[in-house]
């Protein structure tokens, strides 16, 4: 990992072009972002070996970005890791990160030090135009410990990490103990800090609280609308991967703004082709400031749409809208229809007696729901279920046979997401069908 020096020096140097970015026409945004892309393709036939057989000479424009593969972290891992480094990189020239692996699969990842120090100004800047104060205490609730930054030498962002993996309990008198202005944390942590906080420390907790900000996870209209409630304060989320680091983040107006000075974003069909904006598809990134490890073309696997410019916020960068999830992460019903996460974290959310849920389908088709009762007992665990199930019948016009778990609370991946849907199940290469119900 480079010094936090380099990427200092460059987070100080990116931030007055980084502050005026969103704010540039958007013609000029994807001239900007066009040469990007062909100084990135440029540096991937000279330097990368695995690209050494792209095709030579300039893009005419972003839409021909089309007319390249789309690279997956599967595609990555069997082509080699090392393929993909650039070469005659001295080791102090990037940093290393390494993906989560809530797929089940961790990638070692290279930035190198310039696009991460821009990205670090990104940062700044989505913290800052949230109303962020830099003086602000922050509770930050993460599975792992997290570096202590140059300016939180300096007495500014100050930051505790809340450790994830205890019990909503301890977390709850950890957060307390911090009070903070503002809590970061992935939105199945923060449904359970709220479970766990009585009326009176809640109000204790909102005297002094002013943001909230999510990431990491699907955070639904409705889970953000519930925070606000509860928190009482403006919920920010924002979308990143460690391949390609912050694609979007969250404005004033509630929208997501891609960060059109460091990505470009394409919506993808299953054949690979862009939709038009508005239609739901896959989610593929360009991170074109990328020289240590470049991805072109980065399909990351969820699903999302796009919007276009206009925002009342100011921001001309385009909006996105996740939905759904992760596009593998859904149950197959017996029709062949696909029930993605975001249905069944809509269920956890409304459905009486439920706090929480998991859903597994199995090779057979059967699915398991490990469920979080909000009340103690076998009978509102019951009723629970119950409700659950007939829930889900109504939201997909269907009989669903569901088999139920009692569990205590969400299972946490190792890098401290809720992984609420997997599946098994693939209709004729399993061999099988679900039961229909």
């Amino acid at each position: 990992m480079s010094g936090g020096l380099a990427v200092a020096v460059r987070e100080l140097r990116h931030l007055p072009a980084v502050w005026r970015a969103p704010y540039r026409a958007p013609e000029r945004t994807r001239a900007l972002a066009l040469e990007g892309v062909n100084a990135l393709l440029r540096h991937c036939r000279e330097r990368v070996p695995a690209f050494a057989d792209y095709p030579a000479g300039p893009l005419a424009s972003l839409d021909e970005l089309a007319g390249l593969p789309i690279l997956t972290k599967r595609a990555v891992l069997d082509a080699g890791v090392e393929s993909f480094h650039a070469r005659g990189l001295a080791a102090g020239a990037y940093r290393t990160d390494v993906t989560s692996g809530t797929t089940g699969t961790r990638l070692h990842i290279r930035h190198d030090v310039d696009a991460y120090g821009y990205h670090g100004a990104t940062v700044l800047r989505r913290f800052l135009l949230s109303g962020y104060r830099p003086w602000w205490r922050i509770a930050h609730i993460k599975p792992f410990p997290r570096p202590v930054r140059w300016f939180q030498r300096l007495g500014l962002f100050p930051r505790v990490v809340v450790p994830a993996g205890q019990s909503d309990a301890a977390i709850a008198r950890a957060v307390l103990a911090v009070r903070p202005q503002l809590i970061m944390g992935y939105p199945v942590v923060l449904r359970g800090l709220l479970r766990a906080l009585d009326p009176g420390e809640l109000a204790r907790l909102r005297r002094g609280l002013r943001l909230v900000m999510t990431d990491s996870e699907l955070l639904t209209d409705e889970v953000a609308a519930l925070f606000t409630e509860r928190f009482g304060v403006p919920v920010y989320d924002e979308y990143s991967a460690y391949e390609v680091l912050t694609v979007s983040s969250g404005c004033t107006a509630g929208a997501m703004h891609v960060d059109e000075d460091r990505v470009w974003l394409e919506i993808v069909d299953d054949a690979g082709a862009p939709v038009p904006d508005g239609v739901t598809g896959s989610v593929v990134v360009t991170h074109f400031r990328e020289r240590a490890m470049p991805l072109p073309r980065y399909q990351l696997g969820d699903r999302a749409y796009l919007l276009p410019v206009g925002c009342p916020c100011g921001s001309r960068f385009r909006r996105m809208k996740l939905v759904d999830g992760r596009a593998n992460d859904f149950v197959t019903l017996p029709d062949g229809r696909r029930v993605y996460s975001g249905v069944f974290l809509a269920l956890a959310m409304y459905t009486p007696g439920v706090a929480e849920c998991m859903v597994r389908q199995d090779e057979a088709g059967q699915v398991t729901v490990h469920l979080v009762p909000e009340a103690p007992g076998e009978a509102a665990f019951a009723a629970a279920c119950a409700a659950f199930e007939q829930a889900l019948g109504e939201a997909v016009d269907a009989p669903v046979v569901l088999r139920f778990v009692r569990a205590e609370r969400i299972t946490l991946t190792a890098g401290g997401k809720g992984r609420f849907v997997e599946s098994a199940y693939r209709p004729g290469v399993n061999g099988t069908r679900a039961e229909r119900g």
